[in-house]
């Protein structure tokens, strides 16, 4: 199966003194098979990759290269089909399309000022 054969990490920006990292969405992350689940304090990682929005999803090929960096929902809070889950499904499947990041929009929170988010 090639989901197996992928790794997921999903991080959760933690701003110093919001204890963010511990709650009912981390337990449901950790929650989902093969998805490791780690706290990002003050976002140092987020940053180092360039996601700065919560909900953010970016998948690197086999050689560390950006295939996809966007969202995979279709609206903020909506769950099902949409552009995002099916390109990265097309990349784990077929592989990078002609070396080009596939993106798409993305919902959520801007994670470069947590402080106006608690």
């Amino acid at each position: 199966d090639v989901y197996t054969r992928a790794d997921a990490v999903v991080l959760f920006v933690d701003p110093v003194g919001a204890d963010w990292a511990h709650t009912d969405l981390w337990a449901s992350a950790a929650g989902i098979p093969g998805v490791r689940v780690e706290a990002d304090p003050d976002g140092v990682i987020a940053h180092q990759l360039g996601a700065y929005t919560s909900g953010q999803v970016l998948v690197y090929d086999a050689a560390g290269k950006l295939a996809f960096n966007g969202g995979i929902t279709a609206a903020r809070g909506h769950e099902g089909d949409n552009a995002g889950r099916l390109a990265i499904s097309r990349i784990l499947e077929d592989g990078p399309d002609g070396g080009t990041a596939t993106s798409t929009s993305v919902f959520g929170c801007d994670l470069r000022e947590p402080e106006r988010a608690r």
